[in-house]
Formats: C-alpha cells, structure tokens, sequence
C-alpha cells in the first residue's frame, strides 16, 4: 500500500492561499505606505497589510506565536445572531465582500464591526506603532490586565477569556510524517452529498482516527467523544463508538447513465471494482478516518476562495465519516424532482456532510477544567506546515 501511494501520488504544494483582498479587509483606516511584512504569517492573504508590521516591529516576541494571527484585533461571529457559528475572524471580515444568504442579523456593515476592544483602540490611537505604545497600559478587554502585560504572557489582550496566570490546555503536535507512517488504511465508500447535485462512490486513503488518538497518547477511558475542526473553525462532533468501532459496510447502488445530463447525480469508479454487486455490501471495512489521498492523489490543501470567500480544497487531511444507516445516493435537495426512485430523501444518511475539509485540531472531550481553549478557530497556520494538533482530556497528562 504504501509502495503504491508514493508511486501515484503526486504532491501538491501546501501554500495556504487564504485570500487576496483589498489592503482594507484588515482594518477599517486609511492605506499605510508599502514596506515589507516583518509579520511570519498572519496575514499571508493581506500582502500589503501594514498593522501586522507595526505589532510585529513594535513586540519582536509575537512573531511566530498565537498572537501573530488576525484575531489579536478582529473578532468572529456574535453570539446570539445568524453569524454566531462564524468562529474565525477571516470569516467574519469576508462577510463584508462575500455576504451569505440568510444572514440578517450580526453581519458586520464595515471592517471596523470586525475589530475587537483592541483592535478599535489602536485604530482610534493612530494606526502607528506609537498607538499601540500609547495603549499598552490600558485594559481594553477589561479583564483586569493591562494590554503589555496579556501581549507578555502571550494572551489576547482583546479577549477577556484570555488572561496571564491561566495555563494553556496541553496539546500534541502531530507532523506530516508521523502521520503518514501509521498504520495505513484505504476504504471505498458512498458519500452523500445533502444540497450537491453529485453523490460519489470515492476510495479514500489514510488512517484511522482511533491510531492518531492512540499515537498521541490518548487515553480514551472517560472520554465522551471528539470534535474535530476545519481551518476556519468549523467543525464536528462524533461519539467515542464511532471511532473505536467499525462502521456498517456500505452498499453499492448500480444508477443508470441517465441521457439528461440534469438527471445524473453520482459517481462511479470507472471501471466498477471486482466484487460491487447492485445492492449488495461493499466489501471494505469502514472506520472514521483521517484521509490524506483520493483515488491515490495528496488532497489538494484547503484555502479561502479569493473570488468567492469560501472554504476550498480539503488536505492535507479531511475526516471521513462513513454512514451509520447504510443506504442508496440520491440527487440534491435542490434538485429537479423526476419522481423515480433517485430522488432526494431526507431520511438518508448524508454522510458527506459530516466530514470536515482541512482537518487542523481534534478535541478529545472534555477538556479539563481551568485551562484556555487551544486556539482551534484559526488553523490556517497548521494547514501550511501540514501539521495536526490534539488536545483535551487526558493529553499531556
């Protein structure tokens, strides 16, 4: 197997292409002069971006570091309003070039709605690096330390969860190379889409989840489950059964080759593998997994789409999450309906759905009590270096 993928794959570069938008989708003030970015990456989509030079020239030890990224000044999503699911600050500001349908409340009208505490009050300082030195001493997230002393510890001085003397929850940081050299694990299964107008039958290569948790030392005994989070930080639950068990097997559907090009909606292997039978079982085992090949080529790495600000690719690795309910493809829920039996059904197992693009963090819940969040909302930075980070109950113990 493993012979076999370093002969067909080939390797795509992991630039994390996150957006190229205008200077101001950072902060809401006047263009600066262009210089050079000291920043390492927190504005790789921003290359004119000059507010990342200023905290960068103005604190030397951020760089590289958690407050080396765009939420040190921009917010995510508000609670209690349609965009509360819109955890990453990248998000958030491309609401604003890329507004959503549906969403009528929390958007924000211009790029100074998307600043935090601090990001505001060095935008009404100045933009300089002098404001960032005129606001060092106050405490704009008011929770009880001054803006110096968080950027000190290496806490959000604009979030008022993040605070010096409160420990980091512990984590593991996986490589691409320690990942690739488990135990390996391919599996051919249906993934149903639930609006898409394709279903497809696909062979995934990868690991299963349950070999990365033991790798990094998990230990499962008390845990409730895991969730696992895409880049921007979206994410997934899935029960402790469903990653230590096998899955039910898929079964195979033979679908016409409709004439109406309207009326297809799946994907086939071409030629169909020794031993698919119409309606029968597919013989391959199904676990969750953490995939890093389709059909024998590396995932395309995830990025932001610079013309529609969406979330586009799926590697290094994507969460595969096979059906519960075995059960046929069906065409999209928007999809014309033909009244055959290939129509949309909402009680299938749209399994596609439950996969996340760009797997960066996995959560083995319940995290322990008293520790800050692992910065899960922003995972661009670990797409780049094909790194997978793991943390929560019983890591680091």
């Amino acid at each position: 197997m493993r012979g076999f993928l370093r002969r067909r794959m080939k390797l795509t570069p992991y630039i994390v292409n996150l957006i190229t938008l205008a200077t101001g989708i950072i902060l809401a003030l006047p263009a600066l002069d262009a210089q050079q970015i000291s920043s390492s990456r927190a504005y790789t989509g921003h290359e004119t971006d000059l507010d990342a030079n200023n905290f960068a020239g103005a604190y030397p030890s951020i760089i590289e570091t958690r407050l080396d990224d765009c939420q040190t000044c921009h917010r995510a999503g508000i609670e209690g309003t349609d965009t509360a699911r819109v955890y990453n600050a990248c998000g958030y500001c491309h609401l604003i070039p890329f507004p959503e349908k549906g969403y009528l409340t929390g958007v924000p009208e211009n790029f100074m709605n998307t600043l935090n505490a601090y990001g505001r009050a060095y935008g009404q300082a100045g933009r300089t690096t002098a404001a960032l030195r005129e606001i060092e001493n106050r405490d704009t997230d008011e929770d009880g330390y001054t803006n110096s002393q968080e950027i000190a510890a290496l806490r959000y001085p604009g979030d008022a969860t993040s605070k010096p003397g409160q420990p980091l929850t512990p984590f593991i940081s996986m490589e691409w190379d320690s990942i690739v050299s488990l135990p390996p694990h391919e599996q051919s299964l249906l993934q149903n889409t639930n609006k898409q107008q394709f279903d497809d039958y696909i062979r995934f290569y990868g690991v299963k989840v349950k070999e990365v948790l033991d790798a990094a030392g998990a230990d499962l005994e008390g845990a409730t489950g895991i969730t696992v989070f895409a880049p921007d930080g979206y994410s997934q639950d899935f029960s402790m059964r469903e990653v230590l068990h096998e899955f039910p097997r898929g079964i195979f559907y033979h679908v016409p080759d409709f004439i109406d090009p309207e009326q297809r909606f799946v994907t086939t292997p071409s030629p169909i593998p020794k031993g698919w039978e119409d309606g029968e079982e597919i013989p391959d085992p199904l676990w969750l997994m953490i995939a890093y090949s389709r059909e024998g080529e590396f995932l395309p790495p995830a990025h932001y789409e610079a013309d529609t600000g969406r979330l586009s690719g799926a590697g290094p690795y994507r969460m595969i999450a096979p059906q519960n309910r075995p059960g046929r493809p069906d065409r999209g829920s928007k999809s014309k309906r033909y009244n055959d039996r290939w129509d949309f059904d909402e009680s299938l197992d749209h399994n596609a759905g439950k996969g996340v693009r760009g797997v960066c963090v996995i959560r083995v819940n319940p995290v322990p009590e008293g520790y800050e969040e692992y910065d899960w909302r922003n995972g661009w930075s670990l797409v780049q270096d094909k790194k997978m980070i793991i943390y929560g109950h019983s890591i680091g113990d």
